[in-house]
């Protein structure tokens, strides 16, 4: 959000706010590397909390996690070509999407293969709130900068999310589960970089 607000602000020959963007997004970005170093103290008390006798059974409840989210994305990654604005983002959107679907499926079958099987009530919740979003969007006239600015976000989510995820499937011992987690990963990172290389597009 400093980012896509530096831009507009550049864009208005404010160069006061500029700075201030400048200053506050450095300060959020130092914030964000300093919770990705805590993750693996997060989960090490998440897992003490609930017991380490069952570590499969922790790690089919991330993965139930990982799979409602993915649903989350899928949906909001539907509607995100309609409201893109240019042609470019949306191919973004498109591609990513297409990426998705396959993490959403990948994850699915380390939970049969683990066991288990995703919460269809997680899923349909958090399927509504991806269209809750769009709605919201759709209703701002700055539409394309607010999305850009949201899907990088949902995508820093998700690598939370798998990033502790590895960490539970390394603790379980689940090393097929830790390479498919690496793969997405890996996804989830080039798309969070692609949509913030397209911000100038958004804001124009």
């Amino acid at each position: 959000s400093y980012e896509l607000l530096r831009g507009v602000a550049e864009r208005a020959g404010e160069a006061s706010v500029v700075q201030v963007a400048e200053q506050i997004g450095a300060e959020e970005r130092g914030m964000m590397n300093r919770l990705e170093s805590t993750f693996e103290v997060a989960v090490d008390a998440s897992l003490r909390a609930v017991g380490r006798d069952d570590m499969k059974e922790q790690l089919r409840k991330y993965l139930v996690d990982a799979h409602a989210i993915e649903q989350q994305a899928i949906t909001l990654l539907e509607r995100g070509p309609k409201l893109a604005g240019r042609e470019s983002l949306a191919h973004i959107y498109e591609e990513h999407l297409a990426d998705t679907r396959d993490h959403a499926e990948l994850v699915e079958e380390r939970l049969h293969a683990l066991g288990g099987d995703p919460s269809t009530l997680k899923d349909a919740a958090l399927r509504l709130g991806a269209l809750n979003w769009a709605a919201f969007f759709r209703g701002h006239p700055d539409t394309p900068g607010k999305l850009a600015a949201f899907v990088r976000a949902f995508e820093h989510l998700e690598i939370g999310g798998y990033e502790q995820l590895k960490l539970v499937a390394q603790a379980a011992g689940e090393t097929e589960t830790v390479s498919v987690v690496e793969k997405i990963l890996e996804q989830e990172r080039e798309a969070a970089f692609r949509v913030a290389d397209a911000f100038g597009e958004a804001l124009e």
